[in-house]
């Protein structure tokens, strides 16, 4: 808007604050706050600051899946001119940490160090160089001498396990998980059983059993991992970095270093794209912060879009075995889920993510008998880290294959299988043995998901078949339940300003990556007060100005940082009628806030400009300032859900196939604006295709990524995409901002299996392992003939 634009509409309105037609209370489908920076390309990330004056920081990275460094020549490197630093595990503090983006301890073993002397995966890094170019920066690291060792390496969690398998981490390490055994590269290992698995067998007419298979993926968000550290004239260390967990990266870079948490700022500017892989505190950052540190100079350290492929975290491959025992009336009498996850080299994510691959799909069906056995090992790959879905994406898709698979072992429909399984409100989820949470679920619409898909399509009718008999076509379903943040994890602070022209200031910790976030908050704050969105600014991209929260993850933005929000803004609301009444004489509660006004019981109002303004300037008393906080840490974790339905047509001759239909009804309580939850379904839902369709992220027996870069990893295109439909099916959860839940995840869970389920619905040909591809169909076809 132009200064000209913003006169005229102050002149016309009298008071900037005053309300009209685009109020933006929750449950409207307002323009994001960032929208308009994001389209004009007004928007600036992390590289877009001018650096003119940064060094260019580089890492030397192993060729190696598995070695000891002997030695490293550096003298080469350190006499080019221009090169300001050079950096080996020996010049970086010896503590040991985990990446893990969770607040300190966090559920995983502190197995790294910002240089490890032992490299466990190709492509990390094993030493840094900063210099005052960029061909100076790559001149210096190829003139590093690295003397390796070279170990034995191993790629696949079975063999990993083996006796005769070498070990990974020998060395012994902090924060060890539950049942590690490292000698045999096992990082935890876990057991959780109710009722009795084995008895509620005894009673099944049936028993089925099956085994699935998931593939490394990457996120690849548009937006490389870039950092840009340097020591300010407070003598601080400063990261302007991409993240999702501002606050817990300024922790994680203060511990690995030995600084006081006042010592370090971490500035989160607009981030392009996280989905887990911004969550861990990354080499990238933790050497930036070793380089500045050494230097005293601002130093630069982007990764390449190669790099980002190759060496970022990754979604765990896992193996899933599942057995279901069944009744002739479809009743589940057992049910066990038996889990390998592939970590990679670290441990990060390890533990929380082979929990969810279980408890969370499994909870979908309430049997009283279930047992969940997994464990996750070590392997020299790259390491698995979070990403969107968070192990209920490889989980989900074997136990909904599964489903599928125990409703034709009794010849019943797989639609009505569910539905006589599924569980209903007032039911218990299945949560982890030492989860505090809260069990019992208030708000499930899973089974109005269900039908709300099935009539969608026409389930009942079957898909329409071609003319040509060549062509097949199939509908699969699959139902999923994700989460609202991490239970007794998450804590959200939030505090507000009420300016003296009547806008509010909302200062939040969670920062926006393309979720909405920074909308939401300004929304639910607006809504306290019956304001319009133009009138809250929320900052959350400093944590020098931000008040602690663990930050963009585990779907926890809307419902913890959000409870925060709405805690603050009442809080606020709270001290105004107080203040209003003290004007007026009369009891708090009689003064009303609406529409942006500040009613009396005598039929006066006021506009909260003006009250702001009357407070700030002394009018009826002492000068205040008003200012609401709030904060939410919870042992709760609602649970949104979704019924994702596939329609596909294979060709019976080749096995080629074609995604023809999406539909995806999603329950996540109420939509607090309905278009971003419509933007946040449709995002999970397409990359959850992706990886049913084509990702994969391969590697050679040498441990080496088998692509050499993006024109060989196969994201899905806009062109690719089939017909995309949503169903916002809304239920009230007590517990959330104005009755929310997530929305985040839950949509990325389903595509796999509903595809999956599809293809076996058109011709017969039950698929397990990921992706699903026309040769695997073929196959298929073949051996049915």
């Amino acid at each position: 808007m132009s200064l000209s634009e913003l006169t005229e509409q102050s002149t016309a309105s009298g008071e900037t604050n005053e309300t009209d037609e685009t109020s933006a209370a929750v449950g409207e489908s307002v323009e994001k706050v960032d929208g308009w920076g994001l389209v004009t390309g007004n928007a600036r990330y992390t590289d877009d600051i001018p650096t003119e004056d940064a060094l260019e920081g580089r890492p030397l990275r192993s060729p190696h899946a598995h070695a000891r460094i002997r030695s490293v020549d550096t003298e080469a490197a350190e006499a080019i001119d221009s090169v300001e630093a050079v950096l080996t595990h020996e010049d970086v503090p010896d503590k040991r940490f985990t990446r893990t983006g969770f607040p300190y301890p966090a559920p995983a073993p502190f197995d790294e160090h910002v240089l490890n002397e032992t490299v466990r995966h190709v492509g990390e890094p094993v030493a840094a160089v900063a210099a005052r170019s960029a061909d100076a920066a790559e001149r210096a690291i190829e003139a590093i001498d690295v003397d390796y060792e070279v170990l034995e390496h191993v790629l696949e969690p079975e063999e990993a396990m083996e006796p005769d398998a070498p070990t990974l981490h020998p060395e012994e390490y902090e924060n060890p998980q539950e049942n590690a055994v490292p000698e045999r590269n096992i990082v935890c290992e876990t057991r959780h059983e109710e009722g009795d698995v084995e008895a509620g067998f005894e009673q099944a007419d049936a028993v089925v059993a099956g085994e699935y298979e998931s593939q490394i993926v990457q996120h690849l968000p548009m937006e490389p991992n870039t950092t840009i550290a340097w020591i300010d004239d407070r003598e601080r260390l400063v990261l302007r970095t991409t993240t999702q967990v501002s606050h817990i990266c300024r922790d994680k870079i203060a511990r690995a270093f030995g600084l006081n948490r006042t010592d370090v700022k971490v500035i989160k500017p607009r981030v392009g794209g996280g989905f887990g892989v911004r969550q861990d505190t990354v080499p990238n950052q933790f050497i930036s912060a070793a380089l500045a540190l050494e230097t005293g100079r601002k130093v630069r350290l982007k990764n390449s879009r190669k790099e980002d492929l190759h060496v970022s975290q990754t979604r765990h491959a896992q193996t899933v075995e599942v057995e279901t025992g069944v009744r002739e009336d479809g009743t589940i009498t057992a049910m066990h889920v038996d889990i390998t996850s592939n970590t990679g080299a670290y441990g990060c994510h390890a533990s929380a993510v082979l929990s969810n691959a279980a408890h969370e799909p499994m909870s979908i069906y309430p049997t009283e008998n279930r047992l969940f056995t997994g464990r996750a090992v070590y392997t020299n790959l790259t390491p698995g880290g979070a990403m969107r879905g968070y192990g209920a994406v490889q989980g989900t898709f074997g136990l909904e294959s599964h489903i599928d698979e125990v409703a034709d072992a009794i010849g019943m429909d797989p639609a009505e299988f569910r539905r006589r399984n599924v569980i209903e409100e007032g039911e218990e989820s299945f949560e982890p043995a030492h989860s505090e949470s809260k069990p019992v679920l208030e708000s499930v619409g899973v089974t109005e998901c269900l039908d709300r898909a099935c009539t969608t399509v026409g389930w009942a009718d079957g898909p329409d078949q071609p003319d040509d008999d060549r062509y097949q076509r199939g509908y699969g379903i699959a139902l999923t339940m994700a989460k609202s943040g991490v239970p007794n994890s998450e804590y959200s602070r939030c505090s507000i300003t009420l300016e003296d022209d009547g806008t509010l200031t909302v200062r939040i910790g969670v920062g926006d990556t393309g979720q909405g976030s920074e909308t939401v908050m300004g929304q639910i704050a607006a809504s306290v007060f019956g304001l319009d969105i133009e009138s809250v600014h929320v900052k959350a991209d400093d944590t020098d100005a931000t008040p602690w929260d663990n930050g963009a993850y585990a779907s926890s933005t809307t419902y913890i940082s959000g409870n925060a929000t709405e805690k603050a803004a009442r809080d606020l609301a709270g001290k105004v009628r107080e203040l209003a009444a003290e004007w007026h004489d009369t009891a708090p509660e009689s003064v009303e806030l609406a529409d942006g006004d500040v009613s009396f019981p005598d039929g006066t109002s006021m506009t909260l400009g003006a009250f702001a303004a009357e407070a700030f300037e002394g009018v009826r008393g002492p000068k205040r300032r008003l200012i609401g906080t709030g904060e939410h840490f919870t042992a709760l974790s609602p649970k949104p859900f979704a019924a994702q339905l596939a329609e596909v047509e294979v060709d019976t001759e080749t096995g080629e196939f074609e995604v023809l239909r999406l539909v995806n009804a999603v329950d996540c309580g109420q939509a607090l604006n309905p278009a971003n939850v419509r933007g946040q379904i449709v995002g999970g839902a397409v990359m959850g295709l992706g990886q049913t369709l084509s990702e994969t992220l391969p590697f050679d027996e040498d441990g080496q990524p088998d692509i050499r870069g993006l024109r060989d990893y196969e994201v899905m295109h806009a062109p690719d995409l089939p017909e995309i439909e949503t169903e916002i099916v809304e239920t009230y959860e007590p517990t959330g901002p104005y009755g929310a839940k997530s929305v985040g995840e839950v949509s990325i869970l389903g595509p796999s299996p509903a595809v999956a389920n599809a293809v076996d619905d058109a011709v017969g040909v039950r698929i397990s392992e990921l992706p699903i591809t026309a040769a695997s169909i073929w196959d298929g076809l073949q051996e049915g003939s």
